[in-house]
Formats: C-alpha cells, sequence, structure tokens
C-alpha cells in the first residue's frame, strides 16, 4: 500500500513539473509572438498578420490574462525598438532588418525566462494546461 501512495505522488509531482514547463513554454512563445508582431507593424504600418498564435494561446491553451498583459508590458519596453536597429552588412535594401534574429535572441534570453518563471510562479496556480 505505501509503495502505491508513493507512486501517486511521485505522479502527481512530474505532473506538476511538466505542467509548469509547458506553462513557461507558452509564455515563452507568446513574447515571441509579441516581439515579432509588434516590429514588423512598426516597421512597416502596412504589415496585416494573420497570425492567430496570440488567441490560440489565450483562448485553448488557457493563459492568464493578467500574464499576457504583463509579457505586452515587458515586451514592448524591453523589444520595441528591434524594428529601428540596423543591419550589420551593407545591403541595398534600404528596408533590411533583424527583426526576427533580434526577437529570437529575446525568446532565447535568461532574462525572458526570469521574467515568464517570476509572473507564472507569482500567479499561485497553473496558468495554462496542456
Amino acid at each position: 500500500m505505501g509503495t502505491k501512495i508513493i507512486n501517486i505522488v511521485l505522479l502527481f509531482f512530474f505532473n506538476a513539473i511538466l505542467s509548469a514547463q509547458t506553462e513557461v513554454g507558452n509564455l515563452k512563445k507568446y513574447s515571441l509572438h509579441k516581439c515579432l508582431s509588434s516590429n514588423y507593424k512598426k516597421a512597416d504600418p502596412s504589415f496585416v498578420s494573420h497570425d492567430y498564435s496570440a488567441s490560440y494561446i489565450f483562448q485553448l491553451k488557457k493563459a492568464d490574462y493578467n500574464n499576457l498583459n504583463s509579457i505586452d508590458t515587458f515586451v514592448d519596453k524591453t523589444t520595441g525598438d528591434y524594428y529601428k536597429r540596423g543591419v550589420m552588412e551593407n545591403l541595398e535594401d534600404a528596408n533590411a532588418n533583424y527583426i526576427f534574429w533580434y526577437c529570437m535572441d529575446f525568446y532565447q534570453s535568461k532574462e525572458l525566462d526570469s521574467f515568464i518563471k517570476k509572473i507564472a510562479g507569482a500567479t499561485g496556480k497553473k496558468s495554462l494546461k496542456k
């Protein structure tokens, strides 16, 4: 009987870890989406994205609205000028940019990781479901 209880506790423990990893991963994906979409829109105001990833994360993955608002503010503050950054090569395209490159660096940053883990833990519950 004791072994069964230990197995059940371990199962719940590992399930909680996987849920937390899923939550952090989805919030990071939302951050990448926000960085890309807002910078492309700033670089070209006529840009229209038909990417509904943000809605998917909010509605189907059950993201906490407060977490998404916090991410919006953080991403705008941290990455809001990526569209302005110059290119490192002498390209003949006057509209050239490295928005994707900078946003991917941001997505992989420890700064974003720390921020996401902080807000995900602050809600006191799992904001996203598998």
